[in-house]
């Protein structure tokens, strides 16, 4: 009995170590495909463009922050300043590693991984985070990480858009330059007739300012991006923004009159015009020199389309139009705020909606442009509180 002790011994340990060593029947992981989509007459540029449509791409930096090899570092959004850096506060990538509790390597060493908490600190509050280890991301809210995929949207944040027909090639495109963070705009310009104007109109939608989540407060410089997601931010869909930021004004310009004590604000309207609040030539969140689109140029935009404006102006991602004047309007959706827990960001692929610089005649609500595949409308009043877009114009 003794001497078959050792050879049963030796039996059970060829047989597990055939088991260990047997085939291993995995199967791999393939990542969703990017959601694709489906000009006679042409316009000229203030200049002159490659034609590559190159965007801004995200950049990381990272620091070791403490003795457990807990690795924190910032993910641009595509804004940089004005010296060309990347911008390290408009997002941050976290994670961590340890030593303790791993098990043996074959070289004898033992090594683990593990995620942070999910708390996050008030300097990172509306900040978009993501944990290297599993490649999620997640909005600091409250002092406590939400993961961005449970955030309502018409769209799933991992579903982008194919955006290489998101400008009309036959059309002659210029470019400029924002000096404020060095981020390139595509521009093209349009001839009014009636007006003897030629105006020269970002043919994105503005991109300036910091992300931060939706129904945050916005101050100077923030933004919204669709889903709380910067990849739209970064890719021709642009911020969205509420009425005061847009016009540059304090966040309390949401809630009252801007004649009022608390807001103090007012536009300049030129000399002369019968409806001079559609010819404003507001800055805003634009750039120096330039205004945020009013009434009557985006008349004449409809004025001068025979069919929907989306149809000769409207991008052909998601299907939008045909784009013929090159002027490139996504329906890039926006931030509805009821005032409520059911705020959320809405309508992607189905409308654009852009601020204009009028105040409606509630405190409560200004004036935007709504463009949708088959209906255009100017001068219709909102909350000053939703997330629009921005197209912004040249003085002349």
């Amino acid at each position: 009995m003794k001497r078959l002790l050792p050879f049963a011994l030796a039996l059970f340990a060829a047989t597990m170590f055939f088991t260990a060593c047997g085939d291993d029947d995995s199967s791999s992981f393939v990542e969703p495909e990017k959601e694709s989509s489906s000009s006679e007459i042409l316009s000229s540029g203030d200049g002159t463009s490659d034609g590559n449509g190159d965007k801004s791409s995200s950049s990381v930096s990272s620091s070791t922050t403490n003795s457990s090899s807990s690795a924190k570092s910032s993910s641009s959004t595509g804004d940089k300043n004005s010296g060309g850096e990347s911008n390290p506060a408009s997002s941050s990538v976290k994670s961590s590693s340890s030593e303790e509790g791993g098990g043996d390597d074959l070289d004898g060493t033992s090594s683990s991984s593990e995620l942070e908490d999910l708390s996050c600190s008030p300097e990172e509050e509306g900040q978009v985070l993501e944990f290297t280890l599993t490649g999620k991301k997640y909005i600091c809210k409250n002092g406590l990480l939400t993961e961005i995929a449970s955030s309502s949207s018409a769209v799933p944040t991992s579903s982008y858009f194919d955006m290489t027909e998101q400008f009309n090639e036959k059309v002659s495109y210029g470019e400029f330059t924002d000096p404020r963070d060095g981020q390139k705009y595509r521009t093209v310009s349009l001839y009014d007739k009636v007006y003897d104007i030629t105006y020269t109109i970002f043919a994105e939608n503005l991109n300036y300012g910091e992300m931060i989540s939706g129904g945050t407060l916005q101050g100077d410089s923030t933004k919204y991006c669709y889903d709380d997601d910067p990849w739209y931010c970064e890719n021709g869909w642009g911020g969205l923004y509420t009425w005061s930021n847009a016009m540059g004004f304090p966040a309390i310009c949401d809630s009252v009159s801007i004649s009022d004590e608390a807001c103090s604000q007012k536009f300049i309207y030129p000399s002369g015009q019968i409806e001079p609040a559609n010819y404003v030539q507001h800055q805003g969140m634009c750039p120096e020199n330039w205004h945020v689109m009013n009434g009557n140029e985006w008349a004449y935009i409809s004025e001068s389309s025979s069919r929907s404006v989306a149809y000769y102006m409207g991008s052909k991602v998601a299907g939008f139009g045909s784009n013929n004047y090159g002027l490139s309007i996504l329906p890039a959706g926006y931030w509805i705020d009821y005032g409520n827990e059911h705020n959320k960001f809405d309508e992607i692929k189905v409308q654009s909606q852009f601020w204009m610089p009028q105040q409606a005649d509630t405190d409560l609500k200004a004036y935007m442009t709504s463009v949708s595949r088959k209906n255009f409308s100017r001068n219709f009043p909102v909350s000053k509180k939703y997330g629009n877009s921005i197209r912004c114009v040249k003085n002349y």
